[in-house]
């Protein structure tokens, strides 16, 4: 199999040529990362006149190799995009798809710019999002994705990833001694939460909801599965564009709604912010805005206690702080 390296340019190109994913006159002069690729390796090919972005899934998490991973979850991502490609609201903020080679695992992508991801809120705050206009874009692409009808359940189960998802939010979190490099003064409440088993309780119903194995009152759409800053890009032209759909199922729209509040929460956003942000997202048949503010809860647990930490600027004490919100959220 291809490997996905900056030191394998020539076997690269032979590769993308023979797939017409660059012309024949067309040379590869570089490859180099584009962004931190959390799950798979995520090349930026530079070209003389373009650039493309190459993505490829390996049997293990590509920031923390010591993780298992489903080495074909780039195949759900190359159909979530081909999914959204006839829906113009949708694809105007997501990458073209350029080519998709399932035997390599490799999938080919329009570069959506160098600009970066929109993680510098946790340090900045969301002034950004209001002042540009860009949360209600946010909301909106959301809302257009969770209205989608006549989406194959079937081929977005994905069930392996989720699996996997589902240890690292509802499980690991609340594990004593789970290895997580936490920031030190959150041992104490750690030990509390992983003590606490009505949080575990409800945290493994919460789980069940996310797998599929317990009822919820919603209609299931289609999720991103991820939608946090780091899945956010900042783009010259339309403001924000949307990647990383690897996670992405056929499942409880307030998981999706949860985890950006969980987010915006590190960002600033009151709790009464978080209710009125609501109000610009037009609600699936029968959500639960109970049910999304309790996955909020656990993703924010998830992020302090377990095991992919966020680049937090904020001392023990707001952290702290925000656990005992969380647990608030969630109802214990």
């Amino acid at each position: 199999m291809l490997e996905l390296s900056p030191a394998n340019v020539a076997a690269v190109e032979a590769f993308c040529r023979k797939l017409g994913w660059i012309a024949p006159d067309e040379s590869i002069e570089g490859l180099e990362p584009a962004g931190e690729g959390n799950m798979n390796r995520t090349l930026r090919a530079r070209l003389a006149k373009r650039t493309l972005i190459l993505k490829q899934s390996v049997p293990f998490v590509a920031k923390y190799p010591q993780i298992p991973a489903p080495e074909n979850r780039i195949a759900t991502e190359d159909l979530f995009y081909s999914t959204l490609a006839a829906d113009g609201s949708l694809s105007m903020r997501m990458p073209s798809r350029i080519g998709f080679d399932a035997s390599h695992r490799l999938l080919a992508l329009e570069d959506m710019g160098t600009e970066g991801d929109f993680q510098h809120l946790y340090r900045d705050g969301f002034a950004e999002l209001n002042g540009r206009g860009l949360f209600t874009a946010l909301i909106y692409w959301l809302w257009r994705l969770h209205a989608l009808q006549g989406i194959d359940a079937a081929a977005f189960t994905n069930r392996e990833m989720r699996a996997l998802n589902h240890q690292h939010i509802f499980v690991i979190p609340l594990m004593s001694g789970n290895g997580a490099s936490i920031a030190p003064g959150l041992e104490s409440i750690a030990a509390q939460f992983a003590a606490d088993e009505g949080l575990r309780n409800i945290a493994s119903q919460l789980g069940d909801i996310y797998l599929g194995k317990a009822a919820h009152a919603s209609r299931p759409c289609l999720l991103h599965g991820d939608y946090y800053p780091g899945s956010w890009l900042h783009h010259d032209r339309i403001g924000v564009a949307i990647i990383d759909p690897e996670f992405a199922f056929v499942g409880p729209p307030e998981f999706d709604v949860g985890v950006m509040l969980a987010h915006l929460t590190f960002t600033g956003f009151s709790q009464q912010d978080l209710m009125t942000s609501l109000r610009s997202y037009v609600t699936p048949p029968g959500f639960d805005y109970g049910l999304a503010i309790r996955f909020a809860a656990i993703e924010i647990i998830r992020r302090l206690l377990g095991v992919a930490q966020l680049p937090l600027e904020a001392n023990a004490e707001q952290r702290i702080a925000w656990l005992n919100t969380a647990r608030t959220m969630i109802g214990t």
